[in-house]
């Protein structure tokens, strides 16, 4: 069986190297166990300029956006809210360029909490910067327990991508975000929301996998599985994959 390849976008952060704190790009082992689990080979792709994405996605199956710091808000036209935390402007081009050319090819995104932000961000969507003061909600969306386990409940969109995938209209998923999507970005709807009306999940039903959402789903046990297997599978039927078999490149679902 074919292994694709999948880029993960990483984080760059000052890290301690030769006695001096030096920009490191990383990007949690998680991520990593979750893809090569479900079958796949995994790139870093490092935060790099915007202009050298598509040479970057020309050697990749299939787009995981990692979670991370805040996007910047004024990507959506907003001053920073007093709780916003680090942003990093460089991260956030990039892979805005990497989300646009990956939706070109036909390709397989995945976004995973500041994942499927940046993904609406980059498609004219924006978030609420900081939950507590911009939502009327009653959740708690920054868990406080004492491992990674579920924590509140999410509503399925019927006949959503998602509900195909998981198998069910309600789920319990972890929460590890201040910030959270609010208006979806062109092609994207929502199919998934928390008891407060905050979205938790947005996919494009227009492509054959383009799914985000603010759970960790690399944490997430059985769920996530099912959710890596499906993108994986999705990125084996890939364009670049196709092509080197001799295949036709595969387009929308």
């Amino acid at each position: 069986m074919t292994q694709p390849t999948i880029g993960l976008t990483s984080r760059t952060m000052p890290l301690r190297a030769t006695r001096k704190q030096r920009p490191t790009e990383t990007v949690t082992r998680t991520y990593i166990e979750a893809v090569e689990y479900a079958g796949a080979l995994c790139v870093l792709l490092p935060n790099t300029d915007p202009e050298r994405a598509e040479a970057y996605l020309d050697r990749i199956d299939g787009l995981l956006l990692t979670g991370g710091d805040d996007p910047d808000p004024i990507l959506f036209g907003e001053e920073p809210h007093p709780q916003i935390d680090m942003v990093d402007a460089r991260r956030d081009h990039f892979e805005i360029a990497l989300i646009h050319g990956a939706r070109r090819r036909g390709m397989p995104i995945f976004g995973i909490c500041r994942g499927v932000q940046i993904l609406n961000v980059a498609l004219g969507g924006d978030i609420y910067q900081d939950i507590p003061s911009q939502a009327d909600s009653h959740i708690q969306h920054t868990q406080q327990r004492l491992d990674d386990g579920p924590w509140h409940m999410v509503e399925i969109a019927e006949n959503s991508m998602l509900e195909g995938i998981l198998g069910t209209r309600e789920l319990r998923v972890n929460s590890f975000h201040h910030q959270g999507c609010r208006r979806p970005g062109e092609g994207l709807t929502v199919c998934a929301v928390a008891a407060d009306g905050v979205p938790e999940a947005l996919e494009d039903p227009a492509q054959k996998f383009c799914l985000g959402v603010q759970w960790h789903a690399e944490l997430s046990g059985a769920d996530g599985e099912k959710l890596f297997a499906a993108f994986v599978e999705s990125a084996r039927n890939s364009f670049r994959t196709a092509s080197n078999s001799g295949e036709p490149p595969a387009s929308g679902r």
